[in-house]
């Protein structure tokens, strides 16, 4: 792990959350916040460095996300360096949890440069996502190095790597089409013809939306008297016995962690 890369990283993300973001300009995040930032910066940079992390964190599936105690035992200390503020928020039914914020509106620029183009892409997610932490994580759940890991794995970023340069291979393949132009002959009848067709499609519907007001039947009104309630009671009989309550145990095959289901989006 490059400790000086980290830091900076965990310093940007608190740079550019002291731009007040949100309805209510907030500018505390949450180290769960620092942590996933790092993590999809990692994933913008590997994806251009055949699967190579910025930061060269050990990420792994732990629970349900992404994470390096590493990374964590280095949030206080580079927040520190910069003049962040902590504040520890105890009146919870849950654990006692740290929010951290920094006054300074200047130092964004400052920690850009020493970071490089990345910052782009770290900037571009907390646009994106901000202190939400809901999709934040639903976003960083879904992503390609976590799709095929199972918990206690290492993420694999050069999966990811792999992807994206086949999504860019096929981009160039479709830049290189180029449809044949027609000309403002060619336009005029291609224009005409769709309108015809859009009007022939209006009459349809209007004709089917017709016919079928006229076929509307009002239905008469049930009755329930004896014979409705033995009728009711012999269709539940056809159902069979009731089912009753049951307490158990679900157990799901650790296979589940590396199935087509996954990381194929038709299955």
């Amino acid at each position: 792990m490059n400790q000086k890369r980290v830091d900076l990283l965990i310093q940007y993300v608190l740079a550019v959350a002291a731009q007040g973001w949100g309805d209510y300009g907030d500018r505390e995040i949450g180290p769960i916040h620092i942590i996933k930032y790092v993590y999809l910066t990692d994933l913008a940079y590997a994806t251009k460095h055949n699967g190579e992390t910025y930061t060269g964190i050990p990420w792994k599936f732990h629970h349900f996300g992404p994470w390096s105690v590493e990374l964590f035992k280095r949030i206080e200390p580079a927040a520190l360096a910069i003049g962040a503020h902590k504040r520890t928020i105890t009146d919870t039914p849950y654990d006692d949890f740290d929010r951290w914020s920094l006054d300074d509106d200047h130092l964004q620029n400052e920690l850009a440069d020493q970071i490089g183009g990345i910052s782009l892409a770290t900037y571009g997610y907390f646009r994106r996502f901000g202190t939400d932490t809901y999709d934040l994580l639903d976003y960083v759940y879904s992503t390609v190095p976590m799709l095929h890991a199972a918990p206690g794995e290492l993420l694999a970023f050069d999966i990811a790597a792999e992807i994206s340069k086949q999504d860019l291979e096929e981009q160039e393949k479709l830049k290189q089409y180029h449809p044949e132009k027609l000309t403002a002959r060619a336009q005029k009848k291609k224009k005409q013809a769709f309108n015809a067709l859009k009007k022939k499609i209006q009459t349809r519907i209007a004709e089917n939306k017709k016919q079928r007001h006229e076929n509307y039947v009002t239905p008469t009104p049930p009755r329930y008297d004896d014979l409705f309630l033995k009728g009711q009671e012999w269709l539940d009989s056809l159902a069979g016995e009731p089912v009753e309550p049951q307490e158990g145990e679900l157990t799901v095959s650790e296979d589940i962690w590396k199935s087509a289901s996954r990381t194929e989006s038709h299955v």
